[in-house]
């Protein structure tokens, strides 16, 4: 063995793996007893064969490079989808173990069974690889304590000889045996205030007292782990997860590649051919079943009932005594062939086991689907998404705006999980220090540029991203940007800027820059971190429900890249009073002195703009039946632009005019394309083409000339380019046929393509479709929506408590049956059947509850104004209500009317 290759060995030896673990020159030539300059000579080499990394300055430690070391991540290598679908979380979970200098706390969240424990344990076992000594790890289960606080301090920090009767002697909590390694606080969502609190001063100061000390004080040297499969907003105190940098979502097995899934069937067989001693034999039509069904406890159910299956065939394989156990179809439980999905599969290993089956023989990992590499670079992501997407038959246009939306929640996740203020040293482990310095140049350039402000959160995030450019770019990937033209559209200022910063990029990491990573790059100085903000409108979402509102608001922050819409779920069994003192509160608190607008989803907080101005003395405007775009409509223009209360509830209800009819009970005066009108009581035929109006026209003819009853209809002609969604959002109720060369994908309405109108068969299905169509406007809502209503009726609990449900379920029904007749010209949308179904439901159980709500101000105004509609509501009310038991007051009347529009 030459001198070099016993250099290299005594890094393996003594595994030298980490810059924390380094050596410098000096010391390899002290080790082997040669010059200093050979040392060094030896050492570059090594570092040019990829061998070796080197780190630091005055001295230079040297170690072995990730390639090179054995057992290289091997704390992680236990988990499928590790190199796959999670990897953006391992890397998140090994970026919080390897900062120093005792890692970041973190919180992992997920479903049951999706195996937040298991990552907790592998955590551990990579901090045992790179941390020194011995890494401690302790479980704590929080469920146990949740409801004893006393006694949750005793666990936690222990307590001294004397604390309280009984305590004869000292005794040791679970922080202090985890010294010095991991704290793991699994369901710490059961973890109540009190204690809650009680972690903050460990966390803040890094000490505690032991209970009955006074004076003495414990240095805390651990990192905590938590996992909750519940809401942390909801579950957990805002300033107790303020104090958790680093937040790990795991995704369900519905959201895992079918590789990862049969991987995983694999890995259980395995395990249980191990236990039992036989091979197992399974048909492919079973690891097919088990790798589409739907899992609703995720990776924990899918295990148990492969467990079941092979105790099944264990039995058969008793009781013929076979030496073999054989898994097919007959041993699945029958629920699994109900919850299977289609889905396509475009890779010829996974449809050859499919096809054939597979012999597990025991002791032996089976190894026959290659890790698909997709990992936590935006690269990576964006080639997994796609493929995903394409998996689903996505057309290219559909996978580009979803790919897109998916690209702006990189930045927000990444940006949350590298969450860390205090300045300190650079992540060497992670990141090459001339990236480094490279990303700092960069962002002082674009302070100075731009005017802005950026922490230390976005220099960690962009110089990661910068050397996953590098690399993606040495190993010859392609760089591709979906989202590039919306890039250059909204960020100008941005893009202009790295634009000019092309050669300076490529110079100092040698390598070209396409025109589709400045695009990415661009993301990157749009995060601007100043306190500084101008006053503005405060926006508030508050809807029904766990978190419902807290979703709406999220999504949104996310692609405004803002943190500014606030939520406020409320709870399906709260009272109204209690609703709205926290209204007040949320109010008073994001109010800058412009107002606040509030989106809500329904119920008697439509109306409540009056009561809150005078509870708050702040003007407060209410626009409801909230959703995701309303939501984004009303930041993109109360964030971007200086408006006044008033004015921005005008700009966001004239780019929604459905709102305006169902709620404002007057047409819009904004909307209309091509002299259509826009209420139209005729049904209505879109045609689309590629190729333009003019073969569009020629389909209509042919339309006419072979259907006689297309003479009655609303025929519409569109391009490829023309905003399909408006033309759907403004003919939804009439639009029965969309009839194009590709198909938009517009809910409910049937698709025909234009080729089929050339074959007999495809005119009849037209004519077929309209014929329906025609029909379905005298049929019940009950038959029509029949599996709406059913799905209504299975969560009319969580809205009628109190009463029951399936008596809630039938008065309800009949009800919106006679107000969709008198209150709706047009056949009543599916949006507006579920508000009127649930705000009923509710009604009912605050009557019954003695909660009702009480005649309004404007109460008498409204009955003499609509004085025919309000007799008709309230005789309609109280004559279903009757089997409850109920009678309904005006003021419940007033409020349920002033949500309807008015009959004609």
């Amino acid at each position: 063995m030459n001198r070099i290759d016993k250099i290299l060995s005594y890094f393996h030896e003594h595994n030298i793996n980490v810059p924390a673990k380094g050596i410098n020159t000096n010391d390899v030539a002290a080790i082997f007893d040669i010059h200093r300059s050979d040392a060094s000579a030896e050492l570059n080499t090594l570092i040019k064969q990829g061998l070796l990394l080197k780190c630091g300055s005055r001295p230079v430690l040297y170690y072995l490079s990730s390639d090179n070391n054995v057992e290289n991540f091997s704390g992680f290598s236990n988990i499928i989808g590790s190199n796959g679908s999670i990897k953006a979380q391992i890397d998140l979970a090994k970026a919080a173990i390897l900062y120093p200098p005792h890692g970041l706390h973190t919180l992992i969240c997920g479903a049951s069974g999706v195996g937040k424990s298991l990552l907790a344990e592998s955590m551990a076992a990579y901090a045992n690889e790179r941390w020194p000594g011995n890494v401690p790890f302790v479980t704590f289960s929080c469920a146990d304590y949740a409801d004893n606080a006393q006694l949750l301090l005793t666990q936690l920090f222990g307590y001294i000889k004397g604390a309280f009767t009984g305590a004869s002697e000292e005794h040791e909590g679970v922080v202090d045996r985890a010294q010095g390694g991991i704290l793991f606080l699994d369901e710490i969502h059961r973890l109540p205030p009190t204690g809650q609190e009680l972690l903050f001063i460990l966390i803040d100061k890094g000490f505690y007292r032991r209970l009955g000390e006074t004076k003495a004080e414990h240095k805390a040297n651990i990192m905590l782990i938590g996992a909750t499969s519940e809401d942390i907003n909801s579950s957990l105190l805002l300033t107790f997860k303020r104090r958790i940098p680093v937040q790990i979502n795991l995704p369900t097995i519905n959201e895992r590649s079918i590789h990862e899934r049969i991987k995983l069937i694999l890995h259980f067989l395995n395990q249980e051919a191990v236990r039992l001693s036989m091979p197992i034999q399974i048909e492919g039509k079973v690891i097919e079943l088990f790798a589409k069904y739907n899992c609703p406890a995720n990776i924990g159910e899918l295990k148990n009932d492969i467990l079941l299956c092979c105790a099944k065939s264990y039995l058969s394989a008793q009781a013929h005594s076979k030496n073999q156990l054989a898994l097919n179809t007959d041993a699945l439980p029958s629920r699994i062939f109900t919850y299977v999905k289609h889905q396509t599969i475009l890779d010829d290993t996974v449809n050859q086991i499919f096809s054939s089956g597979l012999l597990i023989k025991p002791e032996r990992e089976s190894s026959l689907i290659a890790d698909n590499n997709y990992g936590i670079d935006l690269y990576k992501y964006i080639d997994r998404k796609i493929d995903n997407y394409r998996q689903l038959k996505m057309s290219d246009e559909d996978i580009n705006i979803q790919t897109a939306k998916d690209l702006e929640q990189y930045f927000s996740v990444v940006m949350k999980g590298l969450k860390k203020e205090a300045a300190s040293d650079i992540p060497a482990s992670i990141i090459d220090k001339h990236i480094w310095h490279t990303a700092s140049e960069l962002l002082e350039n674009a302070a100075s540029v731009l005017h802005r402000t950026y922490n230390r959160n976005i220099l960690v995030t962009l110089a990661w991203h910068l050397q996953q450019f590098r690399e993606r770019v040495a190993s010859g990937r392609r760089v591709y940007n979906t989202n590039l033209e919306k890039i250059r559209n909204d960020h100008k200022q941005e893009f202009s800027f790295i634009s000019g910063k092309v050669n300076f990029i490529s110079r100092q990491l040698e390598v070209s820059v396409s025109l589709d990573e400045l695009g990415f790059l661009a993301m990157f100085f749009t995060h601007d971190s100043s306190e500084a903000r101008s006053t503005h409108i405060g926006i508030l979402v508050a809807a029904h429900g766990r978190a419902t509102a807290q979703n709406l608001a999220e999504v949104t922050n996310n692609l405004l890249g803002t943190d500014e819409i606030n939520y406020y779920n409320i709870p399906l069994n709260q009272n109204n009073t209690k609703t709205i003192d926290d209204l007040c509160s949320f109010i008073k608190k994001i109010n800058s002195g412009k107002g606040v607008l509030l989106l809500v989803d329904m119920g008697f907080l439509v109306t409540m703009e009056k009561t809150l101005f005078t509870e708050t003395g702040i003007h407060v405007k209410i626009i409801p039946n909230v959703t995701t775009a309303l939501v984004l409509e009303a930041g993109r223009q109360i964030l971007t632009k200086d408006l006044s209360l008033e004015t921005a509830e005008k700009y966001i209800y004239a780019a929604y005019d459905e709102y305006v009819l169902t709620m404002r009970n007057k047409p819009s005066e904004s909307s209309g394309a091509k002299n259509e009108p826009i209420a139209s009581t005729k049904k209505t035929i879109l045609i689309i083409c590629m190729s333009g109006y003019g073969v569009a026209e020629k389909i209509k003819d042919i339309l006419i000339e072979n259907i006689p009853e297309v003479h009655k209809m609303n025929i519409l002609t569109a391009g490829i380019n023309d905003d399909i969604e408006k033309i759907y959002s403004r003919e939804k109720n009439s639009l029965c046929i969309v009839i194009g060369s590709a198909d938009p994908h517009i809910p409910i309405v049937p698709f025909i393509n234009i080729g089929d109108l050339f074959l007999p068969e495809g005119l009849s299905k037209v004519r077929k479709i309209l014929s329906d169509k025609q029909a379905a406007g005298t049929r019940l809502l009950s038959k029509q929506y029949k599996e709406l209503y059913q799905i209504l009726r299975e969560q009319i609990n969580k809205f009628a408590a109190s009463l029951p449900p399936e008596k809630v379920a039938d008065c309800c029904e009949k009800i919106v049956e006679k107000i969709a007749a008198h209150f709706f010209v047009q056949q009543i949308a599916q949006d507006s059947i579920v508000r009127i179904y649930l705000h009923l439901a509710c009604m009912f159980d605050r009557v019954n509850s003695n909660q009702a709500l009480k005649e309004p101000d404007w109460g008498a105004e409204l009955k003499i104004s609509r004085q025919n509609d309000f007799s008709f509501l309230e005789k309609l009310i109280n004559a279903h209500t009757k089997n409850l038991l109920l009678i309904v007051p005006s003021g419940e009347i007033y409020y349920f009317l002033n949500s309807l529009p008015a009959s004609n």
